[in-house]
C-alpha cells in the first residue's frame, strides 16, 4: 500500500502539475482499517509519502495539536475533519460548528 501512495504521488504530480493526493487517517501502517481521528504514528508513514492527510471527524480536543505536532514542518498539511451534523465530532456539530473552528485555529 505504501508503494502505490508513493508512486500515485509521483505519478500525479509529474502528470498535473499542482495536484495533491491527500490520505484519509483509517488505514494505517499494517493496512488495516481503523480510524485514527488524527495524524500519529500509525499513519504516518503514508503522510511521508502524500501531500496531506485528512483526518476522521471523530477526534478529541487535543488532537489537533498532537497531529501537528507529529507533523512537523508539514502541520499545514493536516486537515481536520468536522461532520456538522454533530455525529461524533469534537464540539457537537451543528450551531456549534465554531466551537471545533476554534479549536484547530490553536
Amino acid at each position: 500500500m505504501k508503494e502505490f501512495v508513493r508512486c500515485l504521488t509521483e505519478t500525479m504530480h509529474a502528470s498535473k502539475p499542482g495536484s495533491l493526493v491527500i490520505w484519509y487517517d483509517s488505514v494505517i501502517d499494517n493496512g488495516s482499517l481503523f480510524f485514527q481521528n488524527q495524524l500519529n504514528e500509525s499513519n504516518k508513514h503514508f503522510f511521508d509519502l502524500c501531500d496531506g492527510i485528512f483526518t476522521n471527524y471523530g477526534w478529541e480536543e487535543d488532537y489537533p495539536k498532537l497531529s501537528a505536532n507529529v507533523a512537523g514542518d508539514r502541520n499545514f498539511d493536516v486537515y481536520m475533519g468536522i461532520d456538522v451534523f454533530g455525529r461524533g465530532t469534537y464540539g457537537g456539530g451543528e450551531w456549534d460548528t465554531n466551537v471545533v473552528l476554534d479549536v484547530i485555529q490553536k
